[in-house]
């Protein structure tokens, strides 16, 4: 694994299409059925595709986005970069990643994600503080002050749900993660992504 840039535009236009060009054989001949789109509120926005097994970067939000992922530049580096670290050791950065797990859906789920509407908010509390990240679907503006769902969660607790080490299930079970507005939202998102 390459160091990880601590600058948006470094991360998302060198550091992310180069680890995901080496994941190699997981994505070779693969073409994502939409992109994967991450904002940065008040800065820069990229959209990440697959066609024929190569990552392109582009910048702006397009058109036939399946996932839109918003959030500070301050919560950037706690939340994205410290991610990339944590889920390169635990998991995989082709297994453990979302934007991955968006690009490598088939045609099905990438259905339920475009007819799935609505913004899901993460409150990810962390030692050093309250981080927020918003998952957005269906192409629609994402509603970052009135999600339709959200979640809250630790940040450990995100990160071993993504590289598998933890089910969300049984974290809901046991308080560690708390639902509340459009549940169905969140449903679908974890199903689409294979982690419910």
């Amino acid at each position: 694994m390459s160091e990880i840039p601590l600058s948006p535009v470094a991360f998302f236009e060198e550091y992310a299409p180069k680890e995901l060009a080496s994941v190699g054989e997981a994505l070779k001949g693969r073409t994502s059925p939409g992109a994967v789109a991450f904002e940065l509120t008040g800065a820069e926005t990229w959209s990440l595709r697959l066609t024929d097994g190569k990552v392109g970067v582009s910048r702006g939000i397009a058109e036939d986005t399946l996932v839109r992922i918003t959030l500070s530049t301050d919560d950037f580096a706690p939340v994205i970069v410290a991610g990339a670290k944590r889920l390169a050791g635990d998991a995989g950065f082709d297994r453990g990643v979302v934007a991955v797990r968006v690009l490598t859906l088939d045609a099905e789920r990438a259905r339920m994600l475009r007819e799935t509407k609505g913004s899901l908010l993460l409150r990810l509390s962390s030692p050093e503080g309250e981080r927020k990240l918003t998952l957005t679907l269906g192409g629609v503006p994402p509603k970052l002050d009135t999600a339709d769902a959200e979640i809250a969660c630790a940040l450990d607790d995100l990160w071993a749900i993504q590289s598998g080490v933890k089910n969300p299930f049984e974290l809901l079970m046991d308080g560690k993660l708390r639902l509340s507005g459009n549940v169905q939202l969140a449903m679908a998102l974890g199903a689409a992504l294979g982690t419910t």
